[in-house]
């Protein structure tokens, strides 16, 4: 029992200690890293604090000191893409699916739906550019790296006019996954007949 009451302070001490570090250590070098940022790239770390939810309002250095300490380790990292572009490595990504089947739907009718993308590697998966085979799926896709661990939605929409018949069309994301430089996704389903309606008259 007098063990338990005198190593009790000092247990109490150390968790104090290492909760201080904790804070201390919470991405010290984020303030020092937005002052070296030109108007441009502050713009965009804001935005980008914006989509990792802190609301709209305040300077970018007030904004992301509302962020958690995880997200603030994502805007370090989105700051280091943005001053080396170029020093961006390759990274794994995982997708939910690579093929999106519709099954059957009538000619005129608009599909959306989404694929989603999981960043497997340790650098942020940044999408350059979008194309599609035909001009009947329109993108869109993240404007901010996913980080590392995280996932993001691509959203699609396909326009069956005109498009009788199997449609497959693909789309090629350039990237920076290994091994490739892209990743290539397709729709698949079959476009019936518009149905012609029938006017009774009496």
């Amino acid at each position: 029992m007098n063990f338990i009451k005198n190593a009790l302070p000092i247990l109490c001490c150390l968790l104090t200690c290492c909760g201080l570090n904790a804070q201390s250590d919470s991405i010290p070098v984020l303030p020092q890293l937005l002052s070296t940022l030109n108007a441009e790239q502050k713009s965009k770390v804001l935005d980008y604090a914006h989509h990792l939810g802190a609301y709209y309002g305040k300077p970018v250095e007030a904004t992301c000191k509302l962020l958690n300490a995880k997200n603030q380790n994502r805007v370090v990292q989105y700051i280091a893409v943005l001053k080396n572009p170029e020093k961006v490595g390759y990274t794994t990504v995982r997708w939910d699916r690579d093929t999106l089947p519709y099954g059957q739907i009538e000619e005129g009718m608009i599909l959306l739906d989404s694929f989603t993308v999981t960043n497997t590697g340790t650098a942020p998966y940044i999408i350059k550019g979008a194309k599609s085979n035909c001009d009947c799926t329109v993108l869109r896709y993240p404007s901010f790296p996913v980080m590392p661990g995280d996932s993001a939605a691509i959203r699609i929409e396909f326009d069956s006019d005109r498009k009788m018949g199997r449609a497959r069309p693909g789309i090629i994301l350039y990237d920076n996954s290994k091994p490739n430089r892209r990743s290539i996704l397709h729709l698949d389903g079959y476009v019936m007949a518009r149905r012609e309606v029938k006017v009774i008259r009496q």
